[in-house]
């Protein structure tokens, strides 16, 4: 007798411990995290009149960084955005430079981004002559002196993968600060330079099939309708001044 009141602890004990490996194991199957979802964003651009806008170039910055072109019908498609704050610059050339933030929670975004460009000059319906485009022009404006050390003390990258901040707007130039900790894709400006002067970092410019080494002190000029990309060396972040020559300029609404 006493030997069966034994047989049966020890299978009650057995179906104990199974049971509760079963439980273990279950927990362990519903604390996997699920992997973080995506979504997908449609940006369209279009003209006061309301007419689609394409070749319009678009930087993205925020939680994620890249660089896209609008198609024949005005549109692109930015795919697999995870959770967290975006900012979207467009450029145009003969535009007004616009930038707009918007968030994906959940990897929803609700509503497709509608952008309108205002044109930045007045249509004359002809093309002006050279006195003309200086007189509609406007005013350069004051001279602009900026400590690049002192505005980096105060408004560094820090963990972000892209940082764009304005540091002169002027009718025919526009004059930035990027920070960059990640690649920036292949992109074009149609009608607009870009002269880059490396400040602090190293990097590689990839200018249409040639591959130029950015480090502090280096200077390159970019041609209109030249595509190219940037790459980022060492850990440090890749610091340049760009500035975009020959196309109007209006600052964001958060620049510093």
């Amino acid at each position: 007798m006493i030997r069966g009141m034994m047989v049966g602890v020890a299978v009650a004990l057995a179906a104990t411990t199974t049971a509760a490996q079963s439980t273990r194991e279950g927990s362990a199957k519903k604390a996997t995290a699920a992997p973080a979802r995506t979504s997908s964003v449609q940006i369209s651009v279009r003209d006061q009149n309301r007419a689609p806008l394409s070749g319009v170039h678009l930087i993205l910055s925020g939680a994620a960084a890249g660089a896209y072109t609008t198609g024949a019908a005005g549109t692109t498609v930015i795919p697999k955005l995870k959770d967290g704050l975006y900012r979207v610059r467009c450029e145009h050339a003969g535009f007004i430079t616009l930038e707009r933030e918007f968030t994906v929670r959940g990897g929803v975004m609700k509503n497709a981004i509608d952008v309108v460009l205002n044109p930045a000059q007045p249509s004359a319906g002809s093309a002006p002559s050279d006195a003309a485009s200086a007189s509609t022009a406007g005013p350069s404006g004051p001279p602009v002196t900026v400590s690049i050390t002192d505005f980096l003390d105060r408004n560094f990258i820090g963990r972000e993968p892209m940082r764009e901040s304005v540091l002169a707007c002027r009718p025919l130039e526009a004059v930035r600060l990027l920070q960059m900790r990640e690649p920036v894709a292949r992109h074009v400006h149609d009608r607009v330079d870009e002269i880059i002067y490396v400040v602090a970092g190293d990097g590689v410019l990839r200018l249409g099939e040639n591959a130029i080494a950015l480090r502090p002190a280096t200077l390159v000029v970019v041609p209109h309708g030249s595509n190219h990309a940037f790459e980022i060396r060492g850990k440090k972040p890749l610091i340049a001044v760009s500035t975009l020559a020959g196309a109007a300029c209006t600052p964001p609404p958060t620049a510093r």
